[in-house]
């Protein structure tokens, strides 16, 4: 009987070192977590400071910072045809000008796909006329330019989410083409369409 009385014995007292152990490990995860939560709660104060601001207020203080609005470019106006919160619209710094509208193909990858693409460049407004000029007098070698380039595009190049790689190779182009470097500030590529069997 001694024997049989033993044995529940040493059941309990191997069972309380597990529920100890157990509950020790809890606690001390438990701890990490809330040291660890304000540690990141005290370091966001510190380097990012204040209370947290509505994305206007953040708005309004890039404006002062900057001097002009926030978010708006350079036309400075608002949405949907708002005037401009200081004073009257300043005339726009830039012309659009269209430049062509092409239908190249591309076989980099093998397969062949058609292309439709529209190209404007952004000119200084002093400049439109005489850019005018320029591309009414070299429309074909443009046109020429347009095409090589897409032609030689890689598949990554066209499915770009803002063609500055083929929008970089095209001013390169067309500045050679016009004769002059800082006539073109930007290029525009409204529209791209792909059809194929390559997309």
């Amino acid at each position: 009987m001694a024997a049989s009385e033993a044995q529940p014995q040493a059941e309990q007292t191997a069972a309380t070192p597990k529920k100890k152990g157990r509950m020790t490990s809890l606690l001390l995860i438990g701890g990490l977590m809330a040291a660890e939560g304000a540690g990141v709660f005290f370091v966001t104060k510190t380097f990012f400071g204040g209370e947290p601001q509505s994305a206007s207020a953040a708005e309004e203080e890039t404006e002062e910072q900057h001097g002009e609005p926030a978010g708006h470019g350079e036309s400075g106006g608002g949405e949907h045809g708002e005037k401009p919160a200081h004073g009257a619209a300043a005339p726009s710094a830039h012309a659009e000008i269209e430049l062509t509208e092409c239908k190249p193909s591309n076989r980099t990858t093998g397969k062949l796909i058609t292309l439709r693409i529209r190209v404007s460049a952004l000119v200084a407004s002093p400049e439109a006329e005489r850019a005018k000029q320029l591309v009414e007098a070299n429309k074909a070698r443009i046109n020429d330019r347009v095409n090589v380039v897409i032609r030689s595009s890689e598949p990554k190049e066209l499915n770009e989410p803002g063609l500055e790689t083929i929008k970089r190779r095209l001013k390169h182009e067309l500045a050679r083409v016009l004769g002059d470097e800082q006539l073109i500030q930007e290029i525009l590529i409204p529209e791209l369409l792909q059809s194929g069997s390559g997309i």
